[in-house]
């Protein structure tokens, strides 16, 4: 795994999944002055971030991001990770962990970045205490090695799985003003939950030729509940 320096410290993220989510992300950070580390599978997609950076491409603008270090989990990589953005796809959270779990100090946090109820899997491996959720929706596609088209502004919210304020999550926020309008919540489980009911939503809407809104509107009795298991339905 390329990086400048094996003995540099002032590494701030470890992206886990340099696709659509982890890319993006990771592209804003590294223009934002942040060293960023991106680990992934794919090792054509690594070979392409390392020698021209991330490539995002909006609209007409086109723009590139060096990183810190760019690799695949066979090439080692870090000795030490602490700030680890993950957004593999859920189904590939278990192995990605088997290269996060001994990286990972005692101190460090994984943000999960990623579609599903992973957090769980993830404590399980790590620690509750050294895992943060998030809630994410963007806009964004990986086009070809090393290329993601941004398609606007989404919605990204960060939080302590316990609903507790704490500083990590304040500053990942803060960071990722780089990217656009994160905030933190003390309801991360409301909006994930919140995201699967939704798309539960989104495949009934499918047996109907009519927009989505107006189906919503017209079947809410079976679309969704206020109350489901004495939680609410409505994230803060």
């Amino acid at each position: 795994m390329s990086t400048q320096s094996p003995d540099d410290r002032s590494l701030s993220y470890v992206v886990v999944g340099a696709g659509a989510i982890g890319g993006t992300l990771g592209h804003h950070l590294a223009r934002a002055g942040h060293h960023v580390t991106v680990v992934d599978t794919d090792s054509e997609h690594v070979r392409r971030i390392r020698e021209d950076g991330i490539v995002v491409v909006r609209g007409a603008n086109r723009t590139v991001a060096n990183v810190a270090g760019a690799g695949t989990p066979d090439d080692g990589g870090p000795g030490t990770v602490e700030r680890v953005l993950l957004a593999v796809k859920a189904q590939a959270t278990g192995r990605a962990l088997d290269w996060i779990a001994p990286r990972l100090a005692a101190e460090g946090f994984v943000v999960s970045l990623q579609n599903g109820l992973n957090e769980a899997a993830i404590a399980d491996r790590v620690g509750r205490e050294r895992t943060v959720g998030a809630f994410v929706n963007l806009f964004a596609d990986v086009i070809g090695p090393g290329e993601i088209r941004d398609g606007g502004l989404g919605a990204l919210v960060v939080g302590e799985l316990d609903g507790s304020d704490s500083r990590r999550v304040r500053e990942v926020v803060e960071d990722l003003q780089a990217w656009g309008p994160a905030k933190a919540t003390a309801n991360i489980s409301g909006y994930l939950w919140s995201k699967l009911g939704f798309g539960a939503m989104l495949v009934a809407t499918a047996l109907a030729d009519a927009p989505m809104a107006e189906l919503i509107d017209r079947h809410r009795s079976v679309m969704h509940e206020d109350r489901i298991a004495g939680l609410s339905a409505a994230p803060r």
